[in-house]
């Protein structure tokens, strides 16, 4: 053989090793970017749970007063960590669907969850979820009907 020549099995293995890394590189990309969208995804349900959460128990609403067909901020505040009864009464009659809107996360879906402290329900509305992707729970310790309680807001898609 002579100076400079290629021997074909050479040229070969080295084609092969370069596609096999290629298609290796692709395919970490590809998971990458999916790492990056879950993770993405979940810092915004994290944010709508901690945001709803807030707007439920620091907020009044709007408008003052709102009722289940002219509400565009939800809050069912009479004061800090203190529900006013009536209000809450007003937002097992708002629409499911509505609450992502309203609860600023359109997309997402919610499940307001009112409990005593020993975990027995005392009302709740939203979709429960089913099958979720993504799920974030935000407890407060609320006040309602005189009584500690405990708010569960969560955040699923």
């Amino acid at each position: 053989m002579h100076r400079g020549q290629v021997i074909t099995t050479d040229l070969i293995i080295a084609l092969t090793v370069a596609i096999a890394l290629i298609f290796l590189i692709n395919s970490q990309w590809g998971m990458m970017l999916k790492n990056f969208e879950d993770s993405e995804s979940r810092i915004t349900a994290e944010k709508a749970a901690y945001l709803g959460s807030l707007y439920l128990v620091d907020s009044k609403g709007y408008p003052v007063p709102w009722n289940s067909t002219n509400i565009s901020v939800l809050g069912v505040a009479k004061d800090l960590n203190i529900i006013d009864e009536n209000k809450f009464a007003e937002l097992m009659k708002v629409d499911n669907a509505s609450l992502g809107d309203l609860l600023g996360a359109p997309g997402y879906k919610f499940f307001i969850n009112l409990t005593k402290l020993n975990d027995a329900t005392i009302n709740s509305t939203g979709y429960a979820p089913s099958n979720p992707s993504i799920i974030v729970t935000v407890p407060s310790y609320v006040v309602f009907n005189k009584e500690v309680s405990k708010l569960y807001v969560t955040v699923w898609k």
